[in-house]
């Protein structure tokens, strides 16, 4: 036990002395996401304001003097443009493509008199819209043709039937203020819980991976590994000592990113997050279950980011042999983030992605006591058999001597 805090303490003393390392590890990763996630949400408001500010420009064929009018008296920004002829359409649906207009509404011949002189039997009198799906002023500018062809729709059938709700039959929440029933506190952590797998399993690996190797492979590069060996210090306690600095060290990055991020969450970016209906309140159960999950996560990504630079003779070597391991976090993370309803319970027995689905089903209060246990218990016994292969690894001296 002793020889335990001393590695642990000469280690944690190595980081904390080094005020660099202690920059580089805990104060620029936060700087960097929350003037990455800024920069995000600033272009895209600026990006949503030109999108409302543009002025569409609107191509009609055919169109009735009426609708035309509607359309002016809405107030929309927009340019119209009346075409005469076939010639003229065609050369406007190149324009569409090349983004020069923004759509073209195309009524049939004589819509005007078809709808006014319809009778039973007849064809229907058509709409055609040509827009580019690719282009966002034209999806703006379609979404607001189309609400005004349903309302120029309606004016039209109440002119012929009088009394419109004779075709309604019934109506459909057209009073109903109270059509969403839902706990606000469970909705927004379901919303955080989306997020938080990725951006915690990423903050605790890469939290650990470059003190990590530094701790193992660093030293056996730098022939300082060898004379630690040497001491009378057991090699499972000098194998503990430094598993649980850097556990220490990745849980206290992992905390101090996501409290970064819930406080920007609720104060920088509030009113970028769900019309400004984003609120994270956190019970201190969800926070003690968060705390122990993360702890052995901390200690399990701690556990392979050593077995790792134990077989690498320096630091680049180790970096290199990790990276496959990062990836397959990120993509868990990644997974976590687009699965849908309830998962599976054999699911719950998958290492790693098992703590994604905990991590959500904490924020989103929806977990149950044994998807927890066997969350936690299979995370701790996967920490310990890794520990207990790192510390074989540091009794063989052709592991050690590489």
């Amino acid at each position: 036990m002793k020889g335990i805090r001393e590695i642990f303490g000469k280690e944690m003393a190595r980081i904390f002395r080094d005020k660099k390392m202690v920059f580089s590890v805990f104060v620029l990763p936060v700087v960097i996401m929350l003037v990455i996630f800024s920069v995000v949400g600033m272009m895209a408001e600026r990006k949503q304001k030109d999108i409302e500010a543009h002025k569409s420009r609107i191509y009609t064929l055919h169109a009735p003097t009426d609708f035309q009018q509607q359309m002016e008296a809405s107030g929309f920004l927009a340019e119209y443009t009346q075409m005469e002829s076939e010639k003229e359409f065609e050369a406007a649906k190149k324009k569409i493509k090349e983004g020069e207009i923004d759509l073209i509404v195309r009524f049939s011949d004589g819509f005007e008199e078809q709808t006014k002189a319809y009778k039973e039997g007849e064809p229907l009198p058509w709409v055609n819209t040509y827009e580019n799906p690719s282009e966002e002023y034209s999806a703006k500018t379609s979404s607001f043709v189309k609400t005004m062809l349903e309302s120029y729709r309606q004016t039209l059938l109440a002119e012929r039937v009088g009394d419109l709700r004779q075709l309604t039959v019934f109506e459909v929440n057209t009073d109903n203020s109270q059509m969403y029933i839902q706990d606000k506190a469970k909705a927004t952590g379901k919303m955080a819980g989306t997020m938080l797998p990725y951006f915690v399993t990423v903050f605790l690996f890469a939290g650990a991976m470059g003190i990590g190797t530094d701790m193992i492979a660093g030293e056996k590069e730098r022939g300082t590994m060898y004379s630690l060996l040497v001491t009378p210090i057991q090699r499972s306690s000098i194998v503990l000592g430094k598993v649980f600095s850097l556990m220490t060290i990745s849980g206290i990055s992992a905390i101090v990113y996501v409290t970064a991020l819930a406080v920007a969450a609720n104060t920088i970016f509030k009113d970028k997050l769900s019309g400004a209906n984003f609120h994270l309140d956190i019970q201190a159960g969800q926070i003690a279950m968060l705390g122990v999950l993360l702890l052995f996560m901390s200690f399990l990504y701690s556990t392979i980011i050593a077995l790792i630079s134990v077989f690498a003779k320096t630091v680049k070597e180790a970096g290199t042999y990790i990276m496959p391991a990062y990836m397959l976090v990120l993509i868990i993370g990644l997974i976590s983030m687009f699965s849908t309803g309830k998962p599976q319970e054999n699911l719950w027995f998958v290492p790693f992605y098992n703590n994604a689905m905990a991590i959500q089903g904490i924020m989103s209060q929806e977990i149950t006591l044994f998807q927890y246990g066997i969350t936690v218990a299979e995370t701790l016994a996967l920490g310990v058999i890794l520990t207990g292969v790192i510390v074989k690894a540091f009794e063989s001296e052709k592991v050690m001597s590489k």
